[in-house]
């Protein structure tokens, strides 16, 4: 007689390690490149928002410069962006300096295609604990696809 316990115990660890990895994973950093380019893309977005208007000291009058944003950050950027981007790499930097979690698509794909194989196995235990008569409960997240095969 098989003690399918034990069995499931070890396949739920697994489960449960993947799990944690994945979330790991999906709760990273970009790659420090794709963080730096974001730095870059804010600073345009942002000098974007002001306008300079030549026209009001050529006799269209008129602010010289637009009252909107309100932002004093935007205007930073548009007449500053280098000093804004050296203090916004620097301290994206430093965040990449410790021990980060880099998120890997690639990786985190095929972590979920075991965790998937890791329920089905456990899911297989389980039907066949219950098919010598033993009851066996499934974890409240099981994933529901697996429980249709």
């Amino acid at each position: 007689m098989t003690d399918y316990l034990p069995k499931v115990a070890r396949v739920r660890a697994q489960i449960n390690k993947l799990a944690d990895d994945i979330r790991e994973l999906s709760d990273g950093m970009p790659p420090k490149e794709e963080a730096l380019a974001a730095v870059d893309a804010h600073i345009q977005r942002e000098a974007e928002k002001v306008t300079i208007r030549p026209s009001a000291v050529t006799g269209g009058g008129g602010e010289f410069v637009s009252a909107y944003p309100e932002s004093p950050h935007a205007y930073a950027c548009k007449f500053f962006p280098d000093v804004i981007r050296n203090r916004l790499r620097t301290e994206v930097e430093a965040i990449y300096q410790g021990e980060v979690t880099i998120t890997d698509d690639q990786k985190q794909e095929r972590l979920e295609a075991q965790l998937l194989e890791l329920e089905r196995q456990e899911e297989a235990v389980i039907r066949e604990a219950a098919a010598d008569g033993k009851s066996i409960p499934r974890r409240s997240d099981a994933n529901p696809v697996v429980l249709l095969d």
